[in-house]
């Protein structure tokens, strides 16, 4: 597939980052540029995945048809990926699928299962049937709503909100079923075993207020993946890259320098 849109800073080793679910690279824009600030030798890729933002639709818009349209857009060479949310599953799956592509791997508040099952954390599944239910009554309304969710509880929601906001008027909405793709892989994913048997270094960043996915993560995760270097954010909901912007962007950055090495 052509037609993934991209922004990039820099030159040198590539560094790509993949958003969430509705979003597009709007939403890593000011993060990128910090990234890149730190990682002055590397370049800084965001991509759009397909259906949202300015990329093309794949369609029927399910995992594996957008980890191949993502990796057909991957540079040449092996990359360090960033993934936040849904783009965290979908890095999680091409690192499984394509490992000899990937570097190093960061995964942004993002769940191997991101539903909640006995003996594992995650969103309660009614949470993500009454966002595909309200999508077909008005899908603007909902997508704030559901951005307003992951600020919820951040001491300084209403600025991160408002630059969350700024992101989302920059395009048009994804299509209805691009969006119930997105929800159907959230409620879908199973990727416990691609974590536990990752050829790659891996950092796990979660904010300690997230609501969809809840901190409790962390510990199941590092049982699956005991080289994985786990952070923990206070004060962080499901957006740290925006609340916490300085600090998680030097987590990153000399993870994928220290990993670099490896």
């Amino acid at each position: 597939m052509t037609g993934i849109y991209q922004e990039a800073w820099g030159q040198g080793e590539p560094i790509v980052m993949l958003h969430g679910w509705a979003m597009h690279t709007g939403i890593w824009r000011n993060f990128a540029k910090s990234l890149h600030h730190l990682a002055q030798e590397r370049q800084v890729i965001c991509l759009d995945l397909p259906g949202y933002g300015r990329s093309e639709t794949v369609s029927p818009c399910n995992m594996e048809l957008l980890v191949d349209a993502v990796q057909a857009a991957l540079p040449p060479q092996p990359c360090a990926l960033v993934g936040w949310s849904l783009g965290g599953n979908i890095a999680l799956r091409l690192a499984e699928k394509y490992p000899q592509q990937i570097q190093s791997l960061v995964l942004i508040a993002s769940n191997p299962h991101f539903l909640q099952i006995k003996q594992w954390p995650g969103v309660e599944t009614q949470v993500l049937q009454e966002f595909a239910h309200n999508l077909q009554n008005n899908v603007t309304a909902t997508l704030l709503r559901f951005m307003s969710l992951q600020l919820q509880g951040m001491i300084d929601m209403k600025a991160s909100f408002k630059q969350v906001k700024v992101a989302m008027q920059e395009c048009e909405p994804p299509r209805i079923d691009v969006l119930m793709g997105g929800l159907d892989i959230l409620q879908n994913v199973d990727l416990r075993i691609a974590l536990q048997d990752l050829s790659v270094p891996v950092q796990i960043i979660l904010g300690k207020l997230d609501t969809l996915v809840p901190v409790e993560v962390s510990e199941f995760c590092r049982q699956l993946q005991q080289q994985a270097e786990i952070e923990l954010i206070d004060g962080a909901g499901h957006m740290p890259f925006i609340s916490r912007q300085q600090q998680v962007s030097h987590l990153v950055h000399d993870f994928i320098k220290r990993s670099a090495g490896r």
